[in-house]
């Protein structure tokens, strides 16, 4: 089945629609097609078979990886493009398992359903990729440039995301649980249902992400930035938000059953569920909260903050 998404933002998505499928996501002549199978069992098709036996070696050059690719090959395991210039190349469904591409620029590629596994992608560049249900379980992200990619439905479990950009990302339902994001940056992000379980998101700049119905049990988010966030229904059961920055924040319906908010900064506009007293479970009203310009009074207070003794 064939389902309709929208993408992260206009500029990644230029206001079309896209389709992505539920199961895997391959195109061929006659359009796009689904297969409910994983990736892998593609990779054995008789075209594949064929190339495989013409040349065994792993692709040497993205211009090479290209031209196996259209004659049919899936299965790139443990290829080798570190720095490479791939920009806008079309993987889709592929097996990269392993993959050695750090620092290499993908932008605006097109790596829907593909299995980019326990792969090292430091620091690459993956601005305005298309990876909707990619796996990326154990993934090197670490430092990588994913402002507006598309990751709807993929499997970052486990993945290494620290200091990662992400700004204005479409993350919806897609599977973050174990994941390393520390200072991570998740700007505008759309991360509605997604699973971060267990995730380390401390220090990491959260302002104005969408995650309502998201689970974040065990998550945690101390001295996170979480100004204008939407946490609407989501699960904090047993999450860590010390020190935290709530000005503005949303989190209607919320469970916060357990959470620690030592330390946390709310403000009069910072909405929690009616039940729940979050001074009582150790927040502070923070009057930079209360400024017209709280981000930047917020800023200078903690650089204060930073600065007395004993900060």
């Amino acid at each position: 089945m064939v389902h309709q998404l929208r993408g992260a933002s206009r500029a990644a998505w230029r206001g079309s629609w896209r389709f992505v499928c539920m199961g895997t996501a391959f195109v061929s002549a006659a359009g796009v097609s689904c297969a409910s199978s994983p990736p892998a069992s593609l990779y054995a098709g008789t075209t594949s078979e064929e190339a495989s036996t013409a040349d065994a070696r792993p692709p040497q050059t993205a211009g090479e990886l290209s031209t196996r690719y259209a004659r049919g090959e899936r299965n790139f395991d443990g290829i080798s493009l570190a720095s490479a210039a791939l920009r806008r190349i079309k993987l889709i469904a592929t097996s990269l398992r392993g993959a050695q591409l750090r620092e290499a620029d993908l932008q605006g590629a097109e790596l829907t359903g593909s299995d980019l596994s326990q792969a090292d992608m430091k620091k690459a560049r993956l601005a305005y990729a298309y990876l909707a249900e990619a796996t990326l379980h154990e993934a090197d992200l670490r430092g990588a440039d994913l402002r507006e990619t598309v990751l709807s439905a993929a499997d970052l479990s486990s993945a290494r995301l620290d200091r990662a950009r992400l700004d204005r990302a479409n993350l919806q339902n897609a599977d973050l649980s174990g994941a390393r994001l520390n200072s991570v940056s998740l700007r505008e992000a759309a991360c509605g249902m997604a699973v971060l379980r267990n995730a380390d998101l401390s220090d990491a700049e959260l302002s104005a992400v969408e995650l309502f119905d998201a689970d974040l049990d065990h998550a945690n988010l101390s001295g996170a930035n979480l100004t204008r966030a939407n946490f609407g229904r989501a699960h904090l059961r047993g999450a860590d938000l010390s020190g935290a920055l709530l000005c503005r924040a949303s989190f209607p319906g919320a469970d916060f059953t357990d959470a620690v908010l030592k330390g946390a900064r709310v403000g009069p506009m910072t909405e929690f569920p009616k039940d729940f007293d979050p001074l009582a479970a150790g927040a502070r009203t923070d009057p930079c909260c209360a400024q017209k310009d709280y981000v930047k009074a917020c800023a200078e207070a903690s650089t204060d903050s930073e600065e007395a003794p004993g900060g």
